[in-house]
């Protein structure tokens, strides 16, 4: 795991333990967003490191790479079953837990409804993001490149 995505996950975990028994509404709602953003920033970095390479981070190119990332084809490609045939289950995992953190931080973020996540259901789904981003982390790198090729680029029909 980075430094930007172990200290998004920091943030999400100081924020679950803020609340105690009683947990604080927007400390919720913040847990539950950063974690997303966390896998999110994961995926941006597998892809920029992938195919520029960590070494050249500070580069308008992998700049360039880490933020041609979209939210909702990541999460489009990451749920596509067919896709994901050719790389580790890993990845599919990683997949049903970030479409799942989407629609938590979603809600999270834009429904004005009062937030029913309550800390232990708040610390899952951060714990969940952990796991799976230490579980992407583990890739080699040809399935690295794989996704990040699938993640990139649109697929011709």
């Amino acid at each position: 795991m980075s430094v930007v995505e172990g200290r998004l996950i920091e943030v999400a975990q100081d924020l679950c333990r803020r609340t105690g028994r009683r947990p604080r509404e927007a400390f919720m709602r913040r847990a539950v967003s950063t974690a997303y953003y966390a896998m999110f920033h994961a995926l941006c970095r597998l892809c920029a490191d992938t195919l520029i390479g960590g070494t050249h981070s500070k580069s308008d190119a992998w700049s360039r790479v880490y933020r041609g990332l979209s939210h909702t084809s990541t999460k489009k490609t990451l749920t596509n079953q067919k896709d994901l045939a050719d790389l580790p289950s890993a990845v599919a995992s990683y997949g049903v837990v970030f479409a799942l953190l989407q629609q938590e931080r979603e809600t999270a973020d834009y429904d004005p409804a009062p937030f029913r996540r309550y800390f232990v259901e708040t610390e899952t789904l951060v714990n969940q993001a952990s796991s799976a981003i230490a579980d992407l982390g583990r890739l080699d790198d040809e399935n690295r490149r794989k996704l990040a090729a699938m993640l990139l680029i649109r697929a011709r029909q």
